[in-house]
C-alpha cells in the first residue's frame, strides 16, 4: 500500500488499511464517529467478530508489532475515513 494510505471506511465492516507492516500510525479523518482497529499476522484470516477490537484512545493511534502484520479498522454506526502512516 502507498504511505501514507487514505481509505473510506464501510460502517460495521473491518477494512484492511495496512498490509505486510512492522509500524505506523492510524489517522482519524472524518471525527464525530467511533472506530476500532485491530491486526493479524500478515497472511492470517481478517477479523469477523469483535473480540479483539480495541477503541481508538486519540485520534491518532500508534501500532507496532514484532513481526509482520495486517491492519484493519471499523467505523461504528456510519462510514468513516482513515489514513495510515508507516
Amino acid at each position: 500500500m502507498a504511505n501514507p494510505a487514505v481509505t473510506n471506511l464501510v460502517a460495521d465492516t473491518w477494512t484492511k488499511v495496512a498490509t505486510n507492516v512492522y509500524s505506523g500510525y492510524v489517522w482519524i479523518l472524518k471525527s464525530g464517529i467511533g472506530y476500532l482497529y485491530t491486526y493479524r499476522l500478515t497472511g492470517e484470516a481478517a477479523p469477523t467478530t469483535l473480540d479483539d477490537a480495541i477503541q481508538f484512545s486519540m485520534p491518532g493511534q500508534e501500532i507496532a508489532a514484532n513481526d509482520p502484520i495486517d491492519v484493519y479498522v471499523r467505523s461504528i454506526g456510519e462510514a468513516g475515513r482513515v489514513r495510515f502512516d508507516s
